[in-house]
């Protein structure tokens, strides 16, 4: 049986790719900084480790001893990961991560990256010819760390650094665009956003978890973008959710000022190497945006959240 360690499992998308790999067949493993969570789906087994030290990443690497590795553990909290000082220190680990696997006979190897490493882009980013140029520390430290992932694909080995753009989706952290604006107006509250012309791609979380498996089932090495390649108005996205709960009122498009990387006009995935896996959509936006409203709706009205 193939045997794949998930870092960073206990996460957002770790939450939800651990069912998808193991509907593939994986045995899987799964590593973070605590003990499981509860309600993490089933899984072979859990490493505590800390991978930020030299110790944690030897420890989980010898303890799962895995054929396959998906690299997602960064930090990743909400008004802090863009420049938290951790981001440096998450080149160092994951570049050694990458060198112990590949030393102990792990085959494929697929990191996470971020489209925050593209720069701006008039059309959708596409890996081959959109230039580098992240704004952001996150940015920065991501690409920093794909050049020692996509160096290695380069010198023959398998693996792979995924670039993922804008999911969404139940489970997301409370401080995100989409559950602010849901907790916002569930609240009555005004929601003061920006006028929302900017273009983002959008993808459910299910949607990601099944394009993470396909590149990891695949042959595909170096940069692959993971996004569903829908170019998708955060103004638009707004007003979805907005009309869904009859609050449209509450929203006050253009009371907020936006720089950086969030006021960029367009960033949008080319999503052609991705489809070469044979990747589809299942869930898409609409249905995906109401699978998160119904998560939300009976979350808060249980006093759950």
């Amino acid at each position: 049986m193939t045997r794949v360690l998930v870092t960073g499992a206990s996460g957002f998308i770790g939450r939800a790719l651990l069912p998808v790999l193991r509907a593939r067949g994986f045995e899987v493993h799964g590593c973070g900084r605590g003990a499981a969570p509860s309600g993490l789906p089933a899984i072979a087994a859990w490493h505590t480790a800390d991978l930020l030290t030299e110790r944690g990443r030897a420890q989980v690497m010898a303890a799962a001893r895995p054929s396959h590795l998906v690299h997602l553990a960064w930090e990743a909290r909400p008004g802090r990961y863009r420049d938290h000082p951790d981001n440096t220190a998450w080149i160092a680990a994951s570049l050694d991560l990458l060198e112990q696997a590949r030393a102990t006979g792990t085959g494929r190897i697929v990191g996470i990256g971020t489209c925050f490493e593209y720069g701006p882009s008039a059309v959708p980013c596409r890996e081959d010819v959109t230039p580098c140029r992240p704004t952001t520390l996150y940015g920065q430290a991501k690409l920093a760390a794909a050049e020692g992932f996509v160096a290695a694909a380069t010198r023959g080995a398998g693996v792979a650094w995924a670039r993922v753009f804008f999911p969404f989706g139940e489970g997301e952290a409370e401080g995100r665009l989409i559950p602010s604006l849901i907790r916002s107006l569930r609240a009555g509250e005004v929601f003061n956003c920006s006028l929302g012309t900017q273009v983002r791609d959008f993808i459910h979380v299910g949607d990601l978890a099944q394009a993470i498996a396909a590149v990891l089932d695949s042959d595909v090495t170096g940069v692959v973008n993971l996004g569903a390649g829908e170019p998708r108005t955060l103004r638009s996205v707004v007003e979805f959710f907005a009309h869904r709960l009859d609050a449209e009122h509450l929203v006050a498009f253009g009371a907020r000022e936006v720089s950086g990387v969030d006021s960029e006009p367009v960033i949008v995935a080319d999503i052609a190497r991705l489809q070469a896996t044979g990747w589809r959509p299942t869930i898409g936006f609409e249905a995906g945006a109401m699978r998160t409203l119904a998560w939300w709706q009976e979350r808060l009205s249980s006093g759950t959240s």
